[in-house]
């Protein structure tokens, strides 16, 4: 066997542990609360021993904050790699592919949005969101498309509307499908909700 062969299965290895490890803690997080979970519980979950937990992760924040970083990249990468059509504009582009990822993801997204949530992962998708958002109304500046308020101020604003409606959507079991979800809200971040008001 090559060392390229060996060095491709212990990769592997890896990942599979890490996978276990962090799908018991999820399945824990389901369970209870964060705080009352330990690095033992998640190991007899995951049937991993505590040292070979050890050697990948510090404690249980450090498996929290990364596995919550994995799903943050995964997200960036998607978008990074959406191909774009005619039949589709940016906006509704990256709406339609943030509630199919969450849709995706579904589990995770409950446990870091709704109840108690993880401020951390919070924070991180916010700052993700008002990231894309100055960029893509930065371009639409450029273009000869100016904005009353500064640009920073309205990619905030977005991006914490936008967890606020992924969060309901979550917790009324996504009784809409993404296309639409996607579609309401570009309507109302570009017409405005008392432009859409409804005609006699």
């Amino acid at each position: 066997m090559s060392m390229n062969s060996s060095g491709g299965q212990e990769d592997l290895r890896v990942r599979r542990t890490q996978k276990a490890l962090w799908e018991a803690l999820l399945a824990l997080m389901d369970e209870r609360d964060f705080e009352s979970i330990t690095v033992k519980d998640v190991c007899d979950r995951a049937m991993v021993h505590r040292t070979t937990f050890y050697k990948y992760y510090q404690d249980k924040y450090d498996l929290l904050l990364r596995g919550m970083q994995r799903m943050h990249d995964s997200l960036a990468e998607e978008e990074d790699n959406l191909p774009k059509t005619a039949a589709m504009d940016d906006a509704t582009r990256h709406f339609l592919l943030i509630f199919q990822h969450v849709a995706r993801h579904e589990r995770f997204y409950r446990l870091m949005l709704c109840g108690d949530g993880v401020g951390t992962f919070h924070t991180l998708l916010r700052r993700y969101l008002a990231e894309r958002n100055e960029k893509y109304l930065t371009c639409l500046q450029q273009e000869g498309k100016p904005f009353a308020l500064p640009i920073p101020f309205l990619a905030h604003f977005s991006a914490g509307g936008l967890i606020g409606i992924v969060t309901w959507w979550l917790e009324n079991d996504m009784a809409c499908p993404p296309e639409q979800m996607a579609q309401y809200l570009k309507s109302f971040m570009f017409e405005g909700a008392f432009h859409l008001q409804k005609k006699d």
